[in-house]
């Protein structure tokens, strides 16, 4: 294994325990992961139910993902942004955003996981240092304009936000609601799938 794909996998696994972190203590459950199969990236159970979790990082640009990466990974030569400028920050980062989810929603692997255990949920650090309501804004706007072929095998997405340390955000335009009927569609339904 290369040492960014290290970094990567030990970032996505803070990820997902930030999130079952705050998925036991909002929902008073007792999850732990189980297993790890990459996709998912986990599998979580509490009690008797098992739900699974996949994680994409939401980047500024391409330039901050390389600085991000190139300053984590160990003897890798730090590649720096920049100075700017930097011509609309908040549209090209919603776009960035709506793009890795899109990509997650219609990407088939999941289907075992759904098979087995019902809807996931999508974990999207948001990896974006001038995040703010006007960014918000900016992905309301360009999520409802992008056209995404929802297979229906998320329950939920939530952004992890201040470049991904918390708070967990439930992405609100990503409605449970409107994403039963594509559910259904998509694989018959999953009677046991808890909200």
């Amino acid at each position: 294994m290369n040492r960014r794909r290290a970094i990567q996998q030990a970032h996505e696994r803070a990820q997902v325990e930030a999130f079952i972190t705050w998925l036991n203590s909002r929902y008073r459950a007792r999850y732990e992961v189980v297993a790890e199969p990459n996709p998912p990236e986990a599998i979580i159970r509490s009690g008797r139910t098992t739900r699974w979790v996949e994680v994409t990082d939401a980047f500024w640009n391409d330039a901050f993902a390389q600085d991000e990466y190139s300053y984590a990974t160990p003897g890798e030569k730090h590649k720096p942004i920049g100075n700017g400028p930097f011509v609309e920050p908040d549209a090209q980062f919603a776009a960035r955003f709506v793009d890795a989810v899109r990509k997650k929603l219609e990407k088939t692997s999941y289907l075992p996981s759904v098979q087995a255990y019902g809807p996931g949920y999508l974990v999207v650090p948001i990896m974006y240092p001038l995040f703010n309501s006007h960014s918000l804004w900016y992905m309301k706007q360009i999520w409802a304009s992008t056209q995404i072929n929802d297979l229906g095998y998320f329950r939920s997405i939530y952004m992890s936000v201040q470049m991904g340390r918390g708070p967990i955000v439930r992405w609100s335009e990503y409605g449970r609601a409107a994403n039963m009927a594509v559910q259904q569609t998509a694989y018959g339904g999953h009677p046991s799938s808890p909200g």
